[in-house]
């Protein structure tokens, strides 16, 4: 039997799995006003009953980097650590890893309705694969064939903190207010593509020189969440036009991370936000700024290359449990 976990900054998305990876029980606690980790597993495994005898692994994918099997979450001071986990569950095999290779490992587990389909390409078998995700951050991973396994395993990357690269006077300048304005010193594609990063985008639209404040909306200080959902609405114009740079953000950093990778096996789009944008994902912009990469050669490259959206909440927890099968 295998427990697995999602762990980010709000919940803690715990499960057991069997050997087929279905699982038999699940559950989501809030992470607020908990000291620690270990408590929040041992109530769930409690729960469990007689099946909890029989887990002989775990793993759990968190939202920060893991070093020789410790982590300090980066949006909690939770300090996890494996040895420390084995003992205090009695489990004889604790792995932790990144969320993001997680949600890599989650790729081999997809069903056809848990993705939705931007651009079929062509499906070639045992290529390598990529997942980017915009959230309250930006994450990116890969996936390679292991001919030992007969499977693609994943692999973690911090991609998402990678320089920003403007690509007109429009988006220099916003560079340049992220910059002056904002004090962000070293400008991220995080810094634009992640929840917070459209907040930046809205900020920089609604400047003076821009758009102007009459444009935004009435609240001085929406979230992010207003800022999408305006947008969608097509109830705001500088939600809208906040939006439009958004989907071509994502276009080109999909596109950067998939010849990076040389990922003619598929581009997965994960993360909290895809699901809302939907719509948006599907227009011209947003594949249109994906393959406009480099010497025209290369657009058939990427014009080849799968595209979908990942519709499935689960994909980490069931990414977690993939990993920790093979442990």
């Amino acid at each position: 039997m295998i427990l697995a976990g999602d762990i980010g900054g709000t919940n803690s998305r715990l499960a057991l799995f069997d050997d087929e990876l279905t699982a038999v029980k699940q559950t989501v606690t809030k992470n607020k006003g908990r000291d620690s980790f270990g408590p929040i597993v041992r109530e769930f495994l409690d729960q469990c009953g007689d099946l909890r005898r029989q887990v002989d692994r775990a793993c759990f994918g968190v939202a920060g980097p893991v070093a020789e099997g410790q982590v300090t979450l980066t949006n909690l001071k939770w300090h996890l650590d494996e040895a420390a986990l084995s003992r205090e569950l009695g489990i004889r095999k604790v792995a932790l890893i990144n969320d993001m290779l997680a949600h890599a490992e989650g790729v081999e587990r997809l069903r056809p309705e848990h993705v939705v389909m931007l651009n079929e390409g062509e499906h070639r078998h045992g290529g390598n694969r990529a997942i980017i995700a915009a959230g309250t951050g930006l994450g990116e991973a890969g996936l390679f064939w292991d001919a030992k396994i007969d499977g693609y395993r994943g692999f973690a990357s911090e991609g998402g903190h990678c320089d920003f690269g403007p690509r007109s006077d429009q988006e220099v300048a916003l560079l340049q207010f992220l910059q002056k304005q904002k004090g962000i010193r070293n400008v991220s594609w995080e810094s634009v593509l992640s929840g917070p990063g459209l907040r930046n985008i809205y900020d920089f639209l609604i400047a003076p020189e821009q758009l102007g404040p009459g444009a935004g909306l009435p609240n001085p200080d929406p979230p992010p969440a207003d800022v999408t959902q305006a947008a969608m609405q097509g109830s705001n114009r500088a939600a809208v036009a906040a939006m439009e740079m958004f989907i071509h953000f994502y276009g080109a950093e999909a596109g950067n991370l998939a010849l990076k990778l040389l990922a003619i096996g598929g581009m997965y789009l994960g993360g909290g936000i895809v699901t809302h944008i939907l719509d948006k994902l599907r227009g011209p912009a947003f594949l249109q700024s994906f393959r406009d990469k480099g010497p025209d050669k290369l657009r058939p490259l990427l014009q080849s290359i799968p595209v979908y959206v990942i519709n499935f909440d689960l994909n980490g927890l069931y990414g977690a449990a993939n990993y920790a099968r093979r442990m």
